[in-house]
């Protein structure tokens, strides 16, 4: 029997510092305690052979007959795999080297094979693997392979790169490119005159392990900034590895080409095709763009799943809307764009992905004010990048281009405010309109009109003016009795916003009228809410009947985005008649529905704070003009600045400071005036304290290093919530939990969540902290 205290097997020593992957570990070790074959995969150098042997190091004392690492990444000819295996285990007879000779071996022995690198040698691992495990009662295997080996009892974790989402910090990659930096440039830290930098690099390297190693390796010569700037070419950049590396690992070129080696030749069209999406893609854009690469629509599916076999492509988590969603790292991305672009096809793609942008355009106007029109909401807003790198292309490409662009941009101007891109739907808007093209088409006009119209909402009133002038010239060339409605919306929206609401109700009343006989119900459900909102500032009772008839259009038609805005338009109506209660009721309903349009939260969450000042709550009304404040502040649109709209509010933050006193209305409107969209809305729907009554500072951190975010998360596991529990009450996906407890564990030096628990007591028992 081996000496278990040393422990049996090959596990080769550690060189370097292993860093993070906190949760990875924990996941794998849960896995191999239930599974016999676990195989970790993910795209080259993200770290999948560091994991696979820290893990197996982790439970050595489970295997009493060893734990060995086999590499597999020399290996090129899957007939020696067997022998290749035997070695390791130190068998030097002939019958050793066969399937059965191993399975005679280690019948009876606890083992645990750590399989590294099986990607090119797969169906003989798959095969190999599976006569193994099934002739033996106590072998595990822990196999790293960039592809799924597919054997029976397979568990799969997928590695991804140790990187957070925008906003979040980035404990581990930087972390671990400071510890690879201070190995090359002794005394190098991180500090606050560079992490901002660091955090960015980590960022553009998608955190991939092996990319931050080559990238401090750089550092020898460069300083940070420099390096920063330098990674628009960092394939060419990234070249000086370790000399005891494998090839593959010796530059992020040659790893990332490794994965493209093992793919087959359709799947690396693919590979090119889909390299110009810029946030991911669905199966739909997929099949467009990979008709210019020579592949059928009915391929597409199949290469897809093999390539997220081969982890070059990630599926999300679910589906967004109605369909599922691909993306990839941004340094596998960049790899297939060259080349893409060195095989001469890069414009017959593009032209492609411009097509894709414009039908769907087509599809959002004609399909989205209904039953799904939360999924079109989403999906445009998901589709957003993309969007905007084919508006690029377009305008790239003189008057012809700028034609397409406005195809695109026509169709979708109310999405920028259902998406939350406003100041840059306006741009987009704006920007084939000032290319000289010709100016007499339909496509122009609509984008005229959703220029004129967002240009109304975020105060270019000058810009408003030009617009609407020469929409209404088009309307009476064209002869079209809907772009006469348009024109007259939009001016009647702009009249109103400047003051002059008795001009705007006029427009108004004759845009309602042009689109109900041309049946555009959209656009005629839009201007009964605009109406409602003009007759509530004249104090009409006729706006509540109206606001009423333009949510009852929704219901029938299941428009739940318009529906959001219709129970504002009845909301701020019923306030004006004295029932504050139903309206604070309907706001709420609205607010409930946690939609992405900031515009529609900064509404409805200013009209909720008029509520509660009609109501006696002047701590809460002020409060929620903070939230809302916030929102506006998001949402890029400027309609809180109009005169109509900050009448009330100024009324409403009158009586608050009266009742609050200066200092009093300062400190409640300053808690939550720095919200993020998840917080606000949870104050607006009252599961939320204002907290800390003094001004708020951005990214404001507590003890321990821990951000405002991290600390009540804190508390909440101090609680005894599980991540489960904790994504529910903060209304955030699990994973993201997850990632926020795992951060706080390594920012406080911690293993267990008891030791935050004992640590928050400690925090609160100090005098002093105001936290």
């Amino acid at each position: 029997m081996p000496d278990v205290s040393r422990g049996a097997g090959n596990l080769p020593s550690e060189l370097t510092s292993f860093v993070g992957r906190r949760r990875e570990l924990a996941e794998t070790r849960r896995l191999l305690a239930a599974a016999r074959l676990v195989t970790l995969t993910g795209v080259g150098g993200v770290g999948k052979t560091r994991l696979a042997l820290r893990a197996a190091a982790d439970v050595r004392r489970a295997f009493p007959d060893g734990v060995w690492f086999v590499p597999l990444a020399e290996l090129r000819d899957p007939a020696l795999l067997a022998h290749t295996i035997a070695t390791t285990l130190g068998l030097t007879d002939e019958a050793g080297a066969q399937v059965g000779g191993l399975a005679e071996y280690l019948e009876d022995q606890r083992v645990l094979l750590v399989l590294d690198n099986c990607e090119h040698v797969l169906d003989a691992c798959a095969v190999l693997v599976a006569k193994l495990l099934s002739a033996t009662s106590s072998v595990r295997v822990l196999a790293t392979s960039r592809q799924l080996l597919r054997a029976d009892g397979e568990q799969v974790l997928v590695v991804l790169p140790p990187v957070p989402s925008e906003g979040e910090p980035a404990v581990e990659a930087v972390t671990l490119f400071a510890e690879r930096a201070a190995a090359v440039v002794p005394g190098f830290t991180i500090d606050a005159s560079n992490r901002d930098t660091v955090v960015r690099i980590c960022r553009r390297l998608d955190g991939i392990p092996l990319a931050l190693e080559l990238a401090a390796v750089r550092l020898r010569v460069l300083s940070v900034e420099q390096l920063l700037q330098r990674l628009d070419d960092r394939f060419r950049l990234l070249t000086d590895g370790s000399r005891t590396a494998p090839d593959r690992q010796q530059t992020l070129e040659a790893a990332i080409a490794w994965s493209y080696d093992l793919c087959s030749r359709a799947e690396r069209a693919v590979w090119s095709a889909v390299s110009v999406f810029a946030g991911g893609f669905d199966l739909e854009a997929a099949e467009a763009v990979c008709a210019a690469v020579g592949i059928a629509p009915d391929e597409v599916l199949d290469l897809i799943a093999a390539m997220v076999d081969k982890s070059i492509l990630v599926r999300g988590d679910g589906t967004f809307g109605r369909a599922a969603w691909y993306g990839m790292l941004e340094t596998v991305r960049e790899y297939g764009h060259v080349r893409l672009m060195r095989s001469g096809r890069e414009n017959a793609v593009r032209g492609r992905q411009v097509e894709h942008c414009a039908r769907l355009a087509r599809r959002y106007r004609a399909e989205s004010f209904g039953p799904h029109q939360l999924d079109w909401v989403g999906r445009m807003r998901r589709g957003q990048p993309n969007i905007r790198v084919a508006l690029e292309h377009c305008l790239a490409g003189g008057p012809e281009g700028a034609c397409r662009a406005a195809e695109i941009t026509g169709p979708l101007w109310d999405c920028w405010f259902a998406g939350g891109f406003v100041p840059e739907g306006y741009r987009g808007l704006r920007a084939p309109l000032a290319q000289e093209v010709a100016r007499d088409t339909p496509a122009h006009a609509r984008a005229l009109q959703g220029a004129a119209f967002v240009a109304a909402q975020i105060g270019d009133e000058e810009a408003a003016r030009a617009m609407l002038a020469e929409l209404r010239e088009l309307a009476e060339a064209l002869d079209d009795d809907n772009l006469r409605a348009g024109w007259a919306q939009c001016a009647g929206m702009g009249s109103m916003f400047l003051g002059r609401v008795d001009r705007g109700r006029e427009l108004m009343e004759q845009a309602l009228d042009g689109f109900l006989r041309t049946g555009d119900e959209v656009q005629a459900c839009n201007t009964r809410i605009l109406l409602a909102a003009a007759l509530f500032f004249l104090d009409d009772p006729e706006g509540l009947v109206v606001a009423e008839a333009a949510l009852a259009q929704c219901e029938e038609h299941h428009a739940d985005w318009s529906r959001a805005y219709a129970l504002w338009a009845v909301a701020i109506n019923t306030w004006r008649r004295g029932d504050h209660r139903r309206a604070s009721a309907l706001l709420r309903e609205a607010i409930a529905m946690r939609q992405t349009d900031r515009t529609q939260l900064a509404f409805t969450m200013t009209a909720l704070a008029w509520c509660a000042g009609a109501a006696g709550e002047h701590e809460r009304a002020a409060g929620l003009l903070g939230a809302s404040s916030a929102m506006w502040r998001i949402s890029g649109a400027g309609v809180a600045e109009t005169g109509p709209h900050r009448q009330f509010d100024e009324e409403c933050e009158a009586r608050a400071r009266e009742a609050l006193g200066d200092d009093g209305y300062t400190r409640a409107f300053a808690a939550t005036s720095g919200f993020d969209v998840d917080e606000a809305i949870a104050y607006a729907l009252a599961e939320k304290p204002a907290g800390p009554r003094a001004p708020r500072r951005s990214r404001q951190r507590s003890p321990g290093g821990l951000t405002r975010r991290e600390r009540e998360i804190a508390e909440l596991v101090a609680d005894g919530l599980s991540n489960k529990q904790i994504a529910g009450r903060l209304v955030v996906a699990q994973r993201t939990a997850e990632t926020h407890v795992e951060n706080i564990l390594t920012k406080l030096g911690f293993t267990s969540r008891a030791q935050i628990g004992a640590w928050l007591a400690e925090q609160r028992a100090e005098p002093g902290d105001g936290t």
